[in-house]
């Protein structure tokens, strides 16, 4: 038997077949943005920020879903509530300020239609009650859901399967990260950024961390494990990384010390990282002391806005010298250093001769997200 130069047997590859990354035209089209709008972002649970900022009954805020305003509203019973920003007079925009507080009822600038605050169209100037049958004409809900104090929003026209399915159907295991708390935890800072790239590319890039040598050196420090290119540690079954020289916080300071999250009280050993990503728009990350939500706004074929929640522990707020920055400061150097990769992949796949890419073995968590995608898309679809 004669051999090839690589030992193996001429006439016979034994390798794996090679996977392709989605076309390029995927991340840039006009015609891809529609799918993804229509089948991704209009079809599945996404999130939008915490329930505590919702402080009080009135207390309403915005988001824009793929084309979509949408309102969240806190109801006198307490319940959080979403409705599309329309007035169902004739098609105004009810809310353009991205938060705000109302006491009784939400009304339009346009003919000062009212509506309380779970949504039933309460005051028609100048019109006749028996003019409007006010019961059916209430605004337009959208599926609200609320898990550990993170709010999801779900803009199919079909009902929804719950969302503790959604989230028991993702490659992470977010639903195990209740475990520490997070109900409880509370917001100590929002940041939001614009990325000039196409939101995929941004997930892409969260499921992987073959980049992490290059792209994130100070990383490198605080998480051994994505020194060798993979997003898991060899030994650990819990899908967490390890961090570093006693760390209990990813941050650059090993001394820094913040009150443990109120799951992970009496934890004994080194703390670990966990990261999960929530398709189709959210990552949720978690270390000894810190949490960060980040939701995900497609703005656009080549665009999307990041909005990452820092939370801590309610213990952490009872310190008067309680200092989130040296967490912020790290998290977003890191995102930073992301969101310039992000950009950089997006220049290039729109060139003409990027038809695809390829996956080796250690993109397998990216691979998986494609397949999720096309899913929801069509293997078929028409870039």
């Amino acid at each position: 038997m004669t051999v090839d130069e690589t030992g193996r047997p001429e006439g016979i590859d034994d390798r794996p077949p090679v996977r392709e990354t989605l076309p390029g035209r995927a991340y840039h089209s006009d015609a891809a943005y529609a799918l993804d709008t229509e089948w991704v972002f209009h079809a599945n649970w996404v999130y939008v920020g915490r329930a505590e900022r919702l402080a009080r009954p009135g207390s309403w805020l915005r988001f824009e879903i793929a084309e979509e305003s949408i309102l969240l509203v806190r109801g006198k019973d307490d319940l959080i509530r979403g409705f599309y920003n329309v007035c169902r007079h004739r098609g105004s925009q009810l809310c353009d300020a991205e938060q705000g507080e109302v006491r009784t009822h939400l009304r339009c600038p346009y003919h000062a239609w009212g509506y309380a605050l779970d949504g039933t169209l309460v005051t028609t100037p100048m019109i006749d009650k028996d003019e409007i049958d006010r019961e059916s004409t209430s605004l337009w809900p959208v599926h609200t859901e609320v898990w550990e104090g993170f709010v999801f929003v779900n803009l199919s026209r079909q009902e929804p399967r719950p969302l503790v399915e959604h989230l028991a159907d993702q490659q992470d295991d977010a639903l195990g990260l209740a475990r520490v708390g997070l109900s409880q935890l509370r917001i100590g800072h929002i940041s939001t950024v614009e990325v000039r790239a196409n939101w995929k590319i941004v997930l892409e890039n969260y499921n992987e961390c073959l980049h992490c040598p290059t792209v994130h050196p100070e990383l490198m420090a605080v998480v051994p494990a994505y020194r060798k290119g993979s997003v898991f540690e060899v030994g650990r079954e819990d899908g967490g990384v390890t961090l570093a020289d006693g760390r209990t916080a990813v941050a650059a300071d090993p001394r820094l010390r913040l009150p443990l999250l109120p799951g992970l009280k009496g934890h004994e050993g080194p703390m670990a990282y966990y990261g999960a990503a929530i398709y189709p728009t959210m990552f949720l990350d978690v270390d000894g002391s810190t949490a960060l939500a980040t939701a995900i706004f497609p703005t656009g074929p080549r665009s999307c806005r990041l909005v990452t929640e820092y939370l801590f522990s309610p213990e952490a707020f009872d310190d008067p010298e309680f200092d989130p920055r040296p967490v912020i400061e790290f998290n977003e150097l890191v995102t930073r250093q992301d969101n310039e990769a992000c950009e950089r992949v997006q220049r290039g796949v729109r060139s003409r001769v990027f038809d695809h890419g390829v996956f080796p073995a250690k993109d397998a968590w990216v691979y998986g997200f494609d397949q999720r995608y096309l899913r929801d898309v069509g293997a078929d679809a028409r870039f």
